[in-house]
């Protein structure tokens, strides 16, 4: 009997290291589990930023001008804070995420676009990316089979 041997190591070819240049730094980064929960978690954090932004509550309503202002700049400061923080551990440096907020002269919009690039990254190594596309695809044919077929079937009923 013979033995059949495999080597998904050559099949596979997994790689998830890969080299971010930022601020005028290079790091090395290792796309894991870990980093996925912490992007992930980032991401939830700032939407729900911009979602109590948008959203009137009776508290923020009862607010006066400047009180609603002190509440805005404490929450933003909170999420630049946690952006800086999620960067130190993600690109492997301490301090790293408050560099990159100070080389791009203080604007959060850097630091929310360099956490989206490196949650689309992390998606196209792991394969969610096209799993998200194909999904999408699949819908949008369900969608246009679905609409193709109520056209035939009115269709049908006024030919009688």
């Amino acid at each position: 009997m013979s033995a059949i041997n495999m080597d998904l190591d050559k099949r596979f070819n997994f790689d998830f290291k890969r080299k971010i240049i930022i601020g005028g730094e290079t790091y090395n980064v290792i796309f894991n589990d870990a980093v996925d929960q912490s992007l992930l978690d980032l991401q939830l954090e700032v939407q729900d930023f911009y979602d109590q932004q948008t959203k009137n509550t009776e508290k923020f309503e009862e607010m006066t001008v400047s009180q609603r202002k002190a509440y805005l700049a404490g929450q933003r400061k909170q999420v630049v804070k946690d952006c800086e923080e999620m960067l130190d551990k993600v690109l492997g440096k301490k301090g790293a995420g408050k560099h990159i907020y100070d080389y791009y002269n203080q604007q959060s919009y850097v630091l929310f676009e360099t956490i989206r690039v490196l949650r689309e990254t992390k998606e196209k190594l792991d394969g969610t990316a096209k799993q998200r596309e194909r999904q999408k695809h699949e819908a949008r044919v369900t969608e246009y089979t679905g609409r193709k077929k109520r056209v035939k079937t009115h269709a049908q009923s006024k030919k009688k």
